[in-house]
């Protein structure tokens, strides 16, 4: 029997929430296993360690600005705070700050270890979906590679493994080895699916782009956005099955009119918050009212972040929602 509507959404948010709360230990055990080839033990007195832990937790800081509601926390998060200059910035205050409390390590040992922790933070937030502003302010485009869902348990479990093996006299570098292997093979599981759906739904026919992004903690689905001209082609795939299936097929608007919504205030939300994102729309009365979707994270007959545009009939924004997370979460723009 398939699951209704609101137990899948209530099984996305569960999995979204888990992805929160373990998304920052994660980070927390990548530091504390980076910041472990300084040397010492597993300890509160490891002042080179907690550095490293430390370093790897500073970018989320950016969660402050949830204080102030979803919308500035997404239009914040992963920006500013998770880039190279941030790297330098926080990095020396954070060593000012532990030095207060680890007097016998001087600013240029604590320095490089915040720093290193801060780093690794920056390279697992560009490995999945959501990406992170690494080159801020040359650019302030979302490095992303779409190879690791939002929260790994496979990495998770590889910091664990480590960390037992450090308590046991190992300082090898075969954890290191396992990790770029896992990246590797989930590199070529996605190149698969990108085959696969190249031959089984495009064949000949051509695209602008077809991107493949991980659906989950699931090794071989992964879920898909063909672009082409006419229409937007969203859907999952299931590599064990070797096959491919279409959730939805969404048609463009002319590209003019694409130009003109999404230099309008929901528009520009959009087009910095997720390099995918689809319109449609319809006509209500003397109103024209634009859905905007995030083609990101697919849930049940929908998608996680959507947007609606009122224009009236002269073109003019009478209304503008950005409903992030559920379409029933409403932030007046």
């Amino acid at each position: 029997m398939m699951p209704c509507a609101a137990e899948q959404h209530a099984v996305f948010y569960f999995a979204e929430g888990l992805g929160e709360i373990m998304d920052p230990l994660t980070h927390g055990l990548v530091g504390m296993v980076v910041g472990l080839n300084a040397g010492g033990t597993v300890s509160l007195s490891n002042g080179l360690m907690i550095a490293s832990v430390v370093g790897s937790l500073i970018p989320d800081l950016d969660i402050v600005f949830q204080l102030r509601g979803d919308y500035a926390y997404l239009k914040q998060h992963r920006g500013i705070s998770h880039s190279l200059p941030s790297a330098v910035v926080m990095s020396g205050l954070g060593a000012i700050i532990l030095n207060l409390f680890y007097p016998e390590y001087n600013f240029f040992l604590l320095f490089p270890w915040v720093c290193f922790g801060f780093l690794s933070h920056l390279f697992l937030d560009s490995l999945n979906s959501y990406g992170a502003k690494i080159f801020w302010p040359i650019s302030r485009r979302k490095q992303r590679f779409n190879l690791l869902p939002l929260f790994s348990p496979v990495i998770f479990l590889l910091c664990l493994f480590s960390m037992w093996r450090y308590t046991q006299g190992y300082h090898d570098f075969l954890i290191s080895a396992i990790f770029v292997i896992y990246l590797l093979f989930r590199w070529i599981l996605r190149n698969w699916a990108e085959q696969l759906i190249k031959v089984k739904l495009l064949k000949k026919k051509k695209a602008l782009q077809v991107s493949v992004l991980p659906a989950g903690i699931n090794l071989f689905r992964w879920d898909f956005i063909i672009e082409q001209r006419q229409k937007n082609i969203v859907g999952n795939v299931n590599l064990l099955k070797r096959s491919c299936k279409i959730s939805q097929r969404l048609q463009c608007e002319k590209e003019e009119m694409r130009d003109f919504l999404a230099q309008t205030v929901l528009g520009r939300v959009f087009r910095e918050f997720t390099p995918y994102f689809h319109i449609s729309s319809e006509k209500k009365g003397d109103q024209l009212i634009y859905h905007f979707m995030d083609l990101r994270y697919q849930v049940k007959n929908g998608f996680l972040h959507n947007g609606t545009l009122r224009l009236n009939h002269k073109l003019e924004v009478e209304e503008a929602i950005f409903q992030p997370y559920h379409k029933s979460r409403r932030i007046y723009l």
